[in-house]
């Protein structure tokens, strides 16, 4: 009793005071105003070094919370220092530039509140950038050096939980009520335990632990209705979700956990829901897990609702919103538009109830691709020969609207059933709503947008728009979903889950098993398997071959060395898991007629052994050779087989040196004897061990070395 009159008559001091000083009460109890300045280093690191995972979502993890903070946190832009895939020294040097921010907006009088974020990979230890330790102990004394009167840290990655426990930090009582501009100390937040793995999801296209923190700070986590998103309140919001939503995944269970020392007379405000003018409430009646998606699809926020709870207001763009609410035994989807200056009301009378889809877990074993949706209530119209021009003019016409069963179809036109076991044929397109089990072709276009087992074919566009097993072709294929066999785009091939072979002259593939061949072939995940093609691309690949060849993980390379045959060389190196391809030029101005040259080529090869600081590496180079630095007569062809043993004292730095067999093919041969001309590149060490002419051909062949360094 007596707390709650303390508590109105600070309320009451704050809005008389306002009205004195000619305030707005809102204003003067805002924790965001311009009496406390808040600054944020962001930091998004997918890339862990070594054979950890290429994470995908650690930048835009720290991404959404930098907008969240912007839009509803007080931050604001210059305010902040974002880092994409930092080393260590960028770390460093991130916290120097925001110490500079903050020791500028000190001079002026104003309190400071630091947020530090991390997203990434880490162990036990420590902080992994490219691969190289940051240790806790070093990552707790640049933040405790930042110059702010409160600091927030937030660690969203594996066994996070070891820096709040560096310091033997006590769970106790968080914070205290009131104005946070009073507040002193740290808090730390991590989003796994020290021994747990943190983990992220295709699904909602982040890590769970920041998505959940994201949601809570546009309003999810507001328990007290007040308007405001406190520390306390994001955090247990964050902890019970992600703890929820990870309790039944590979990756076990995920504890948040955390390390608070605040000391004054108020909670930490996070974020400000009266500072928004596009809402979105949930009314009381609305209970389940709610999703919330814009208008691309992305998930935005999502949260469960308990039944009884009262209404929950989410902070939103304006824009347009796609809300699922799965009760535990329905699903129910809405569509509702957010306008700035008004809140939008989710009621329950605006659900619409929707049929449950089939779903897989990510690495669980492929599903059958003929498994069928579920008939309609009283079967399918049976009409086992359907034949006609177009959908309003065929034999199926006579029994629409009910869903049409077809074992053989064919139109001169366009033609539609909902299921087809056998054929379906037209000279313009065909379409099945429900499943295809055979033969689905046409000139134009087809299109299923049920599971397909069997051949999908068009001189036009075909479109898978579910799971396929078999082989598509046309001009542009479409898999929207798994492709599980062949799929042939003679332009464009496109497939979300490809589990096989993929043609064309564009390929693209979210993911891939198996092997892509084409001019140009894409993956912007993991490629298990093989690139075939002019230019590829993927985020990490087993095996690539091309004249470009890159992957985000293995990245680009640059090689200079010395061997036997040529003074200098140069090389651009794309590496991939098991697999490297390189483009090289070289010259020896050195010496006589006969071993003054200069060249460009390619080679392929791939590691044997790869350890941390070691690897043991077989390739070989096929380069156009000059003879001297004139053109008087045709090009040697120079074979080169390395075998190479490095040493990498740093992810990015090697030592290397080889032993190499050289083969020179001369493709005019000056002399009809036995043997070849003169000529040979470099110093002539090495002694010959063949020179012959083989139909025409000259050939000389030694053994040499190289030495050099990758970086």
């Amino acid at each position: 009793m007596k707390r709650a009159f303390e508590r109105l008559l600070l309320a009451l001091i704050t809005v008389v005071g306002s009205w004195v000083l000619g305030l707005d009460p809102a204003q003067a109890a805002d924790p965001t105003s311009s009496t406390v300045r808040r600054f944020a280093l962001l930091v998004g690191a997918n890339d862990g070094g070594g054979d950890r995972d290429l994470l995908r979502y650690a930048s835009t993890d720290a991404a959404m919370l930098s907008k969240a903070l912007i839009e509803l946190g007080g931050l604001d832009k210059a305010d902040r220092v974002v880092l994409d895939n930092p080393d260590p020294a960028a770390l460093e040097q991130g916290f120097k530039d925001i110490s500079a921010k903050i020791r500028a907006a000190q001079k002026s009088g104003e309190r400071v509140q630091f947020v530090f974020y991390y997203s990434g990979h880490s162990d036990e230890a420590g902080l992994l950038l490219t691969g190289v330790h940051v240790d806790y102990k070093r990552l707790r004394a640049l933040i405790d050096k930042v110059p702010a009167d409160v600091r927030i840290g937030i660690l969203d990655s594996c066994s996070s939980g070891a820096f709040t426990r560096f310091k033997g930090g006590k769970k106790q009582a968080p914070f205290l009520v009131g104005a946070s501009a009073e507040v002193e100390g740290h808090a730390y937040l991590t989003s796994s335990s020290a021994d747990e793995a943190a983990q992220e999801s295709d699904r909602i296209g982040g890590s769970f632990f920041t998505h959940f923190l994201v949601t809570g700070l546009r309003g999810a986590a507001d328990f007290d209705g007040d308007r405001r998103v406190t520390l306390n309140e994001a955090y247990r919001f964050a902890f019970d979700e992600t703890l929820a939503r990870t309790e039944t995944t590979t990756g076990g269970p995920q504890h948040a956990a955390y390390d608070i020392k605040l000391a004054g007379t108020g909670d930490l405000v996070m974020t400000d829901l009266r500072k928004t003018s596009a809402k979105l409430e949930i009314a009381g009646g609305v209970a389940g897990r709610i999703y919330v998606r814009d208008r691309r699809g992305n998930l935005v926020a999502e949260l469960f609702k308990p039944k009884g709870a009262g209404a929950v207001t989410l902070a939103l763009e304006p824009g347009n919103y796609a809300i699922t609410i799965d009760d535990g035994h329905n699903l129910h989807r809405a569509e509702v538009q957010v306008r700035s200056g008004k809140t939008e009301t989710l009621e329950i009378a605006g659900l619409v109830g929707i049929p449950l889809e089939g779903t897989r877990l990510r690495g669980d074993p492929v599903p059958d691709a003929s498994e069928r949706p579920p008939a309609p209530v009283g079967g399918y119209a049976q009409v086992p020969f359907n034949i006609g021009v177009s959908p309003g003019a065929e034999r199926n016409t006579a029994y629409r609207p009910s869903k049409i069963h077809n074992r053989f179809s064919v139109s001169l036109g366009a033609t539609s059933a909902a299921a087809i076991d056998g054929m379906q044929l037209g000279l313009g397109a065909v379409w099945a709503t429900d499943y295809v089990s055979g033969i689905q072709a046409a000139v134009g276009a087809t299109i299923s947008h049920g599971p397909l087992n069997g051949v999908q074919s068009a001189l036009g566009v075909a479109v898978a728009t579910s799971d396929m097993r078999g082989v598509q072709t046309a001009t542009v294929a479409l898999g929207r979903e798994r492709v599980d066999g062949l799929q042939v785009g003679f332009a464009l091939s496109y497939a979300k889950y490809l589990r096989g072979v993929q043609l064309g002259a564009i390929n693209y593939a979210d993911e891939a098993s198996g092997v892509q061949v084409g001019l140009v072939n894409v993956s912007r995940g993991q490629v298990k398997g093989l690139q075939i093609g002019l230019v590829n691309y993927a985020d990490e690949a087993d095996g690539s071959i091309g004249l470009i060849p890159v992957t985000k993980k293995g990245g680009v390379w640059f090689d200079l060395w010395t061997s036997d045959t040529q003074l200098i060389h140069a090389a651009v190196k794309f590496r991939a898991r098991k697999t490297y391809s390189f483009l090289t030029v070289a010259a020896h101005p050195i010496g006589d007629d006969n071993s003054r040259s200069f060249s460009g080529g390619v080679g392929f090869g791939g590691p044997l052994v790869w350890r941390e600081h070691f690897s043991l590496e077989l390739d070989n180079a096929v380069s156009v050779l000059n003879e001297g630095f004139t053109v008087s007569r045709a090009p040697y062809l120079l074979d080169t087989l390395r075998l190479i043993v490095a040493w990498r004292p740093a992810r990015h730095f090697a030592i290397w040196g080889a032993v190499t067999v050289n083969a020179l093919f001369d493709l005019q041969p000056t002399t009809t004897t036995t043997t070849t001309s003169e000529f040979r590149p470099g110093y002539h060490w090495g002694t010959p061990i063949g020179d012959s002419n083989l139909a025409d051909v000259g050939i000389q062949i030694w053994p040499g070395f190289a030495a050099g360094f990758e970086f």
